[in-house]
């Protein structure tokens, strides 16, 4: 039996403190890079390589506030697991600017959704924007996820841990009933490949799916699938739901994080209809 290498070894570890594998992923690709910059074997790197690297990407033109502190976790993670001490010298995560996030209009999400040529991945992009899940959430939803009795989703946060529940609404329901009818799945609810391979769909197609439909509608507007996430927010808010409602079927920890999406465009006094979807179809007239 070989013995795991430094980096592996690093891997095991987050893994051992329970952290999610998107954020154990993005640590060791943090290590990785610092070994890289470094010049070094892992072993070799110092707290002074550290400070060095942090400075180094501190000044990369284009790096988000928020891979910058995913990288500066990184380090502060590595010479953790090193038990070595690092010297930052007063480095520490940058603050993001809190800006309104970008959504699309209703007709625009109607629009984009109507040129996804393939239904299954045009309901993967409406799950998205009806519930306001992420990708991976989304991808990894599963048959007992859906209650049968409540009009409700049970979502695993793939951001934060834990679990909470999105509204599922009857127009939801009747594509998502006729879907399972369809393709009978019996695990992940959007397989890679129906009786075939049981997997999740791949975050690549889907994306994919998202940029063909996005082209294909003339939205001018630079937008991902994670775009449908923000229109969901911001719609409901536009719809009458107040904000601590939102912040729960975001799933954030903070209120701050919801209310970045309160601006007085997105603010309505008067209540309507949640069913997002059922709005979508009310734009054919």
């Amino acid at each position: 039996m070989s013995v795991p290498s430094l980096i592996e070894s690093f891997h095991l570890h987050l893994r051992a403190r329970g952290l999610r594998p998107l954020t154990q992923e993005r640590y060791v690709y943090g290590a990785q890079r610092l070994h890289r910059h470094a010049g070094k074997p892992a072993e070799a790197v110092t707290g002074a390589d550290g400070y060095a690297f942090l400075v180094h990407i501190g000044g990369t033109l284009g790096l988000s506030a928020s891979w910058y502190n995913v990288l500066f976790t990184a380090v502060v993670r590595w010479f953790e697991f090193r038990s070595e001490s690092v010297d930052l010298k007063g480095l520490r995560p940058q603050r993001r600017p809190l800006s309104p996030p970008r959504s699309l209009s209703v007709s625009d999400v109607y629009l984009l959704l109507e040129e996804v040529q393939n239904l299954r991945y045009q309901l993967a992009l409406q799950l998205c924007y009806a519930t306001g899940m992420r990708i991976s959430e989304m991808l990894h939803l599963r048959i007992q996820d859906i209650s049968r009795d409540e009009p409700l989703i049970w979502v695993e946060d793939q951001k934060g841990g834990g679990r909470r529940q999105v509204l599922l609404t009857p127009t939801l329901r009747t594509e998502l009933q006729a879907y399972w009818r369809q393709w009978k799945p019996t695990g992940f609810f959007f397989e890679r490949h129906p009786h075939h391979d049981p997997q999740p769909m791949s975050p690549a197609t889907i994306r994919r799916a998202f940029h063909q439909a996005r082209l294909a509608a003339g939205i001018v507007q630079p937008a991902t699938v994670h775009t449908l996430r923000h229109s969901f927010a911001t719609h409901l808010l536009r719809a009458g739901v107040d904000v601590f409602s939102l912040q729960r079927l975001l799933g954030h920890r903070s209120l701050a994080s919801t209310t970045r999406y309160l601006t007085p465009a997105s603010v309505s006094t008067h209540p309507s209809q949640v069913d997002l979807l059922a709005r979508l179809r009310g734009t054919r007239s």
